[in-house]
């Protein structure tokens, strides 16, 4: 009896070895594939002219970064100063700029400056050291597309306005003169509209808008906004921690139910025949 466990046991190793074998092979052999398909797509010359293609479209993408920034500050007067200095010494300027009192006389207010998109790690970073940072964030905007659509609605508001050019100089009757003359007006100012849409777009897309909230502190304490933060942001993070902890659990006990369903019964049988020959080996004790 003890030899025909040892063949059951030696036999579930076996089922279990063989299963986790083939797990394995079939996991790298998706590895591969997927790892194939990321590095070469087609061929070699495919590979490049999708390079190439990328590189295309990063070169014609128009995008628009905004950064916003809270400082907790002693000052308001010396830190607004400091800033305008920044900005001006940046090849940058200040576009906006308000200032309030609260009740207890502690000012704040907004100031918003623009910077070459080359000097924003720079200016940030001196940003942050005229005071205590509350709040960060970045948000960026991609108008390729609108860009590219403003271009092609330029370009052709371009041809039509040369076209009815020519027109009004062949106009010959008063009526003629009147109603192209009427449609070149209307064509200048889509004109004029659509390139002063460019102009602004082109003068985002170049320069960083950073807009830069000052808070004077009311004492040596922090301010409620700086204790709160920390607070908000470990409840965010232990949120998140915990969906993720849920995940994995979720995870496990999908890979692991099929194969109890597998070897539930096996493991059963196995322990149930355990179990009675115990009982059958106890038998003779007894009597």
């Amino acid at each position: 009896m003890n030899w025909n466990l040892t063949v059951f046991q030696k036999v579930v190793i076996g089922i279990i070895f063989l299963i986790v074998t083939c797990t394995l092979i079939a996991a790298t052999s998706r590895l591969n594939l997927s790892t194939h398909a990321l590095i070469a797509p087609g061929s070699t010359g495919g590979t490049k002219s999708f390079q190439a293609i990328s590189t295309r479209q990063e070169m014609k993408r128009k995008v628009i970064l905004n950064h916003s920034i809270s400082l907790e500050i002693k000052e308001f007067s010396v830190a607004l100063e400091a800033l305008t200095k920044l900005v001006e010494s940046s090849g940058g300027y200040v576009f906006k700029s308000s200032r309030n009192n609260h009740d207890n006389n502690n000012g704040w207010g907004e100031v918003g400056i623009r910077v070459p998109l080359n000097k924003t790690g720079s200016v940030m970073t001196a940003i942050r050291s005229i005071g205590r940072v509350d709040s960060e964030n970045s948000v960026t905007e991609d108008i390729t597309e609108g860009y590219i659509d403003l271009e092609a609605r330029l370009k052709n508001a371009r041809t039509s306005e040369a076209r009815l050019s020519e027109l009004f100089q062949k106009a010959a009757k008063v009526e003629e003169i009147l109603e192209v003359e009427k449609e070149l007006t209307r064509i200048r100012g889509e004109i004029e509209a659509f390139e002063a849409k460019k102009k602004n777009w082109d003068l985002l897309t170049e320069m960083v808008t950073i807009e830069v909230r000052l808070s004077e502190s009311s004492s040596n304490f922090p301010s409620m906004f700086r204790v709160w933060s920390p607070i908000k942001s470990a409840f965010s993070e232990a949120l998140v921690g915990c969906a993720e902890s849920l995940r994995n659990l979720i995870i496990f006990i999908g890979s692991v139910l099929p194969w109890l369903a597998v070897f539930g019964p096996l493991i059963y049988v196995y322990l149930r025949k355990r179990r009675k020959n115990k009982q059958a080996a106890c038998l003779p004790d007894h009597q």
